[in-house]
């Protein structure tokens, strides 16, 4: 079972249409990744640039990601947290932030 600190904010009911290549991931999921990937970043004093080089991607790849306006595959988001010296789910739980999606 997953914590609470991952599941919360996501809709619980189950996907259909399963076959969809071009399903979307939710907005909650991609401000998480955002928020945590620019938070993280910048604790480690790295720029965009000196991020992307370290995962093999390009400063706008990264600054696409931070913006919430790409949705990564596993393989990339693995890059990004091995680049980071952190673990994947670092990158997907719930920031302490108040500014979620959805948030009144």
């Amino acid at each position: 079972m997953l914590s609470d600190a991952y599941t919360v904010g996501f809709d619980r009911s189950p996907y259909t249409g399963m076959g969809n290549q071009n399903r979307k991931a939710s907005p909650e999921i991609l401000w998480r990744l955002s928020t945590n990937l620019k938070r993280l970043r910048n604790a480690r004093g790295y720029t965009q640039q000196e991020l992307g080089n370290l995962c093999g991607f390009s400063r706008s790849y990264i600054c696409n990601v931070e913006q919430g306006t790409v949705n990564i595959s596993l393989a990339n988001l693995e890059a990004l947290a091995i680049g980071l010296g952190c673990a994947a789910i670092d990158l997907l739980i719930r920031p302490s932030s108040p500014a979620a999606p959805g948030d009144p």
